[in-house]
């Protein structure tokens, strides 16, 4: 009598290797569980406030791989177990469900969609990170100051085209003193910035280092094969020396009110009035709001933009504002009508008194 001893050994041998790779998985599934449960709570606690930030990655998107890659070892897992008889009345839908789970985990890895950016001025990183997303037409992302692995969020962008400004590096950085200014694109990448306008964010300095070396804060060239722009960042009139500009302030209310056309009258359906110039502060800085409706907010809107640009004052636009500086007094100013039903002007100007 023969005895077949080489198919009982043929089974240790896989049972052994099954074994193994169970154990495996089993321990890279405890790693990528324990970074779930370490980097989630971060964000999560502080209702996205402070974020992991782990060179180009992310909280989100280290979260993210870690359940495609904990659902892709469980199926490990599940598969390496051997299914005997009665096992595959649980081994059978249990495989099926895992295998799903890792398909729909990878599938949602992909859309994650999060970038990160360094923030440089003057050749060097600010400190500042920018985490974008996008999503269709739309994108947003929020500025961070990074100590360690920890981002706090600083400030939030939202533009327009689905276009992340940092990560196509169309934004402008300056260090000024202890402050740090930027100016980011809105509508799309090639928009034309200009440090004559409101910067999207001043931030405080945490960094004194200049000329590092390192590339960044520059406005992206248009892909086109037409030749580009002779200048993609119109620096707009060049600031007037610092004086009393408390006068000009109030022309320029008086001329807005003019401009309107139509009565205009404020939330309340009080009149606007201009200011007196003795009115105004002058500490350093002047500024006046005018917040307001006419009977056509529309046709209001573009004669009194028309008007300020018929006086001499250069136009642009950023951040869904329409900008107009002449060197000495900026003017932001947005048509809300669709939400609130107003029109909203800001005249600042740096002001000096004799």
């Amino acid at each position: 009598m023969t005895v077949d001893v080489g198919a009982p050994v043929a089974e240790r041998g896989v049972s052994a290797g099954r074994r193994r790779t169970a154990v495996v998985a089993s321990l890279a599934y405890l790693v990528f569980a324990g970074v779930i449960l370490v980097v989630m709570p971060i964000s999560v606690d502080s209702a996205g406030g402070r974020e992991v930030v782990v060179g180009p990655w992310t909280g989100g998107v280290l979260v993210a791989a870690c359940l495609m890659a904990s659902t892709v070892t469980l199926s490990v897992i599940v598969f390496a177990v051997p299914a005997r008889r009665w096992w595959w009345v649980l081994l059978g839908p249990l495989r099926a469900i895992v295998a799903a789970a890792a398909v729909v985990a990878a599938f949602g890895f992909t859309l994650t969609d999060e970038s990160v950016t360094p923030i440089v001025a003057n050749g060097c990183e600010t400190g500042y990170v920018v985490t974008e997303r996008s999503f269709l037409f739309l994108a947003a992302g929020e500025v961070r100051r990074v100590e360690g692995v920890i981002g706090t969020s600083v400030g939030s962008t939202s533009v327009d085209d689905g276009h992340k400004p940092f990560q196509q590096q169309s934004y402008i950085a300056v260090t000024s003193g202890d402050t740090l200014r930027i100016w980011n694109t809105f509508d799309n990448a090639w928009e034309r910035l200009s440090t004559s306008t409101e910067p999207a964010f001043v931030l405080p300095r945490l960094v004194d280092e200049t000329e590092c070396g390192l590339a960044g804060g520059v406005v992206a060239a248009r892909p086109s094969a037409s030749p580009p722009p002779a200048a993609t960042v119109d620096e707009g009139p060049a600031p007037a020396p610092v004086s009393d500009s408390r006068d000009e302030i109030a022309r320029m209310a008086q001329l807005t009110i003019e401009a309107a056309g139509t009565p205009m009258t404020d939330a309340e359906g009080v009149p606007v009035t201009a200011p007196a110039a003795s009115d105004l502060p002058c500490d350093g800085t002047t500024s006046h709001d005018m917040t307001f409706r006419t009977d056509d907010n529309a046709a209001s809107y573009a004669a009194i933009l028309d008007a300020w640009s018929a006086e001499g004052y250069s136009k642009d636009r950023a951040m869904q504002r329409d900008l107009r500086y002449n060197g000495v007094v900026r003017l932001s100013a947005r048509d809300r009508s669709s939400n609130d039903g107003l029109m909203h002007f800001s005249l600042t100007a740096d002001c000096r008194a004799p």
